[in-house]
């Protein structure tokens, strides 16, 4: 080989192992920049092991298949009780989709809100939108439109069952108890389990009886009694204590009187009273029947027992004094023939009537002979029915200003001092429930819409139109920007995080973990294929480097022999 063949060869063989010697550099460097991919790719992947994402469990079962979503808390279903969940701003503004907002703008409803609940007319444009926007079909629009709009709803109650109020007078009311129209449930009783109920803290019961119409129709069987004769009638418990002399008379008898409050036949009582008086989403009414229960029951107590019937008679030679007691009791005047000392209640102490007294009544006999001692309690029902109504129209007129009093003086409770509601005071109006029918669903729906467009009015809104994308509400919901406002069991909307949500829980994201694994496994295996290529690039580039390093050596010696002969030549 020539020397300028050899010069040019050499310069070739440096051009091209500069070449291979870059591209190793640019292959070393593409080597770490996966390196660093591949670190971040591992870091994503360990972030992703704690990834959580928000479930609706409605039911409390555990369920973690139903991701929290707008639409699940914004459309009517048994997941959410036809009730809905709002999502909230900082300011408390209920957070609206697209479609939400059109329907709110179609009713002329500001962002700032109207701070009042507007007429059904408004809402009908609201429910209008909806229609308009998608939201629901214009059939379902029309049918809502045509349901009574629930203005309550979500503003102190949640009860969707619709009532017929008529305001009485107490005289109608009983004429409405009267012809059955009221759906009173009769008690039914049972004079024995009546006996068995008094009968405890060591009390000894030897009969008991009910009787009706101050006496008039004897005693009552087991059988059953309506609110409306009770109401219209003279109905008492009377029950005999013992007929033998013992010291602890006045005990036991004690110990009977503070049973009676714990007979069943109040509790029936009061349900029925609520069952015509309390008017649904009325608080004012519900505190009123609440008052009332509460001061009836305490008429009910041993506490405040009313005065004796009488501490003294005289002794008799009648054997079968309990039927006596019963009389006198009972508001029967003695008779001669059945023994001195019911002529001497006749005379002297008059009638003895349960009906005379609001309360518990007690009748201790004092006589000295063997087996005529027969103490008495006695209770009226139809005074104590007349003491809840009392009680209630007091509560209903201002317990500062009311007319009505119920008398609770020990000793003083006669009806003529208690200035109870009499049949001819027509000044007192009652609301009653005449009729009440269950909403079908599409009330309920209707009353789901009812609730937002309620809540729209008072809290005002905000559009928002990627609050639909479930993955992005549920980041505003876990990073605080965004909030839940749920219907708490007093009627009312509350906002809070999610976390204090009943229904709202933050799980493990399986899902997510798993696909965040599949895509660490399959990055790595892209970046591993990646870095064997460049390994084995980089393997050929250094055999090649190699081979050219061997190659210039010759090539450089070559041409400094050709050197050394030409001086040697010319010096010769």
């Amino acid at each position: 080989m020539g020397l300028a063949a050899s010069q040019a060869r050499l310069l070739t063989i440096t051009a091209r192992k500069s070449d291979c010697e870059f591209q190793s550099m640019r292959y070393s460097h593409q080597k770490i920049a996966l390196s660093r991919d591949l670190a971040a790719l591992s870091n994503e992947y360990q972030n992703s092991l704690d990834q959580t994402k928000l479930v609706y469990d409605f039911y409390g079962t555990g369920d973690e298949t139903t991701a929290l979503s707008y639409g699940l808390l914004m459309t009517p279903s048994e997941l959410n009780g036809y009730l809905p969940t709002l999502i909230t701003d900082g300011a408390g503004k209920a957070v609206l989709s697209s479609q939400y907002a059109a329907a709110a703008k179609a009713a002329g409803i500001p962002q700032e809100g109207l701070g009042c609940l507007p007429s059904s007319d408004l809402r009908n444009k609201f429910l209008q939108g909806l229609a308009d926007s998608g939201v629901i079909s214009q059939n379902a629009s029309t049918i809502y439109q045509g349901i009574q709009y629930a203005q309550s709803m979500g503003m102190g109650t949640t009860d969707l069952v619709t009532t017929t109020v008529k305001q009485m007078t107490l005289s109608q009311l009983l004429e409405y108890y009267e012809s059955g129209e009221a759906g009173d449930n009769p008690y039914i009783y049972n004079n024995a389990s009546i006996k068995a109920a008094l009968e405890s803290n060591g009390a000894s019961v030897n009969e008991v009886v009910m009787r009706a119409e101050n006496g008039k129709a004897g005693n009552l069987n087991d059988g059953n009694i309506s609110l409306s004769s009770i109401l219209t009638g003279e109905y008492q418990i009377l029950c005999k204590i013992n007929n033998e002399w013992k010291d602890d008379r006045g005990t036991n008898m004690d110990n009977v009187a503070s049973n009676i409050a714990s007979l069943d036949v109040w509790d029936w009582m009061f349900d029925e009273f609520e069952a015509v008086l309390n008017v649904a989403g009325d608080s004012g009414i519900s505190e009123a029947l609440a008052y009332a229960e509460s001061q009836t029951r305490q008429l009910l107590s041993a506490d405040n027992l009313a005065k004796e019937y009488s501490g003294k008679t005289k002794e008799n030679k009648d054997d079968d004094n309990w039927s006596g007691v019963l009389d006198a009791m009972n508001g029967i005047e003695g008779n001669r023939n059945q023994g001195f000392v019911w002529d001497w209640f006749r005379k002297d102490e008059g009638s003895y009537s349960t009906s005379d007294y609001i309360g518990i009544a007690t009748y201790h006999n004092t006589k000295s002979a063997k087996n005529n001692r027969a103490d008495g309690v006695s209770i009226s029902i139809t005074n104590i029915a007349y003491a809840y109504l009392t009680y209630f129209a007091q509560a209903m007129q201002g317990l500062s200003k009311s007319d009505y009093s119920v008398d609770s003086t020990t000793g003083n409770r006669t009806v003529e001092n208690s200035n109870l509601i009499s049949l001819d005071d027509e000044s007192f109006l009652f609301d009653v429930v005449v009729d009440t029918g269950v909403n079908t669903d599409q009330a309920l729906i209707s009353g789901f819409y009812d609730t937002i467009f309620n809540q729209i009015c008072t809290r005002g809104w905000t559009e928002n139109n990627q609050i639909q994308d479930n993955e992005y509400m549920q980041e505003m919901l876990k990073s605080g920007k965004f909030f839940l406002a749920t219907c708490s069991d007093d009627g009312y909307y509350y906002q809070g995080n999610y976390s204090t949500n009943t229904y709202v829980r933050e799980v493990t994201d399986e899902e997510a973990i798993a696909k965040a694994e599949a895509k660490y496994n399959t990055e790595k295996q892209k970046l591993n294929q990646k870095e064997e290529v460049l390994d084995l690039k980089m393997k050929n580039l250094d055999t090649e480097i190699s081979s050219l390093t061997t190659e210039y050596d010759t090539v450089k010696s070559v041409i400094s022999k050709n050197i050394e002969k030409s001086f040697k030549r010319y010096d010769a």
